[in-house]
């Protein structure tokens, strides 16, 4: 059976979906659909055949550029059109413009979440109640009706050797002490942890052992207009930490990211697609939440500790709330290594 799976989301979206397509892939052929922002996650996925990807008209900024996009797009429909799938998958709940790709592919059958999804949905998955899930487990049981269940695995993000070779050039590795990794963007104002909280933690950790500490962060200016990065921030935390191993880690695509967060032994990370990154390459993570979902968005099968705040800003976490659970983990990863 020829699979299209549709994931139009965020980074961490698709890479919590990898469990599924897994799944999907023991018994059939899996193609994904997905944005041109996320779809490097997926490189060297050994359960993804082939990969569509198109561009959001809002990340292109000239008339051109949208132009070229919307060329893309018809380019892509025609292409999945042609493949003649069996079955289209909407991953997640359903939303009208990923019903809409789904619909364009011509798939015989089209499953997604939503029992209130549009009537050309041949096979609906009722809404999952309650808050105890997690969303790779939701996102799993969208293989029931293709009879292919089964417990969901790991989230499953696939590094190559020379891109390990070039991150641990830049770092200048040292197997003989800890790696640690601290990631300070977030998306959401409400999740972004203070530079001055960084700057505290990273000399905690540093005074605790002997360790190198790398700096993760969105690259780009704060004004950019289309991907606002944390170069102003980054820059802080830098200048704040000259007087221990700290190594800020630039990074210019996602592949990088998940180059240099393998090389880590622990990560501090806010809740968003770096952390998923992480839980992907299988590191340790320590992740920061301004509200109580953790238990459907967080880490998924790594070694954890979570922290929520009380009032939905991760700046009320204090720096000795999330250095005690950044040791607590790590006492629990020795012991059992």
């Amino acid at each position: 059976m020829k699979i299209l799976l549709i994931r139009r989301e965020n980074i961490g979206d698709l890479i919590l979906t990898t469990p599924l397509i897994s799944m999907l892939a023991k018994d059939h052929q899996v193609d994904v659909l997905v944005n041109s922002y996320n779809m490097s996650v997926l490189d060297g996925n050994p359960n993804v055949a082939n990969i569509y990807y198109y561009t959001k008209s809002h990340h292109e900024r000239s008339l051109k550029a949208k132009m070229g996009a919307f060329m893309h797009r018809l380019q892509t429909t025609y292409r999945i059109r042609r493949a003649g799938y069996d079955a289209a998958i909407v991953a997640g709940q359903w939303n009208k413009r990923a019903v809409m790709w789904a619909k364009l592919s011509g798939a015989k059958r089209i499953i997604t979440i939503g029992d209130d999804a549009p009537d050309i949905v041949t096979d609906k998955i009722p809404y999952v109640q309650g808050t105890s899930h997690h969303i790779v487990e939701e996102l799993s049981l969208l293989a029931k009706p293709l009879g292919c269940y089964q417990t969901p695995g790991k989230a499953e993000l696939y590094v190559t050797a020379d891109e390990i070779k070039k991150a641990e050039e830049k770092v200048s590795k040292n197997d003989k002490i800890p790696l640690y990794g601290l990631q300070i963007s977030s998306r959401k104002i409400n999740q972004r942890w203070s530079v001055n909280h960084f700057i505290e933690l990273a000399h905690r950790l540093a005074e605790r052992e002997p360790c190198k500490i790398m700096l993760f962060w969105s690259p780009g200016s704060s004004n950019n207009p289309t991907h606002p990065g944390d170069d102003e921030k980054a820059d802080l935390v830098v200048e704040g930490c000259r007087d221990i191993d700290l190594i800020p880690y630039r990074t210019n695509n996602l592949r990088e990211l998940m180059a240099g967060m393998a090389l880590c032994d622990q990560i501090v990370t806010s809740d968003g697609g770096a952390l998923h990154i992480a839980v992907g390459v299988g590191k340790p993570v320590v992740a920061l939440f301004a509200g109580h979902d953790s238990s459907f968005w967080g880490p998924w099968q790594v070694p954890s500790r979570v922290l929520e705040s009380m009032d939905n800003d991760v700046k009320s976490l204090s720096v000795d709330s999330v250095y005690d659970k950044f040791v607590d983990l790590r006492t629990d990863i020795i012991k059992f290594q």
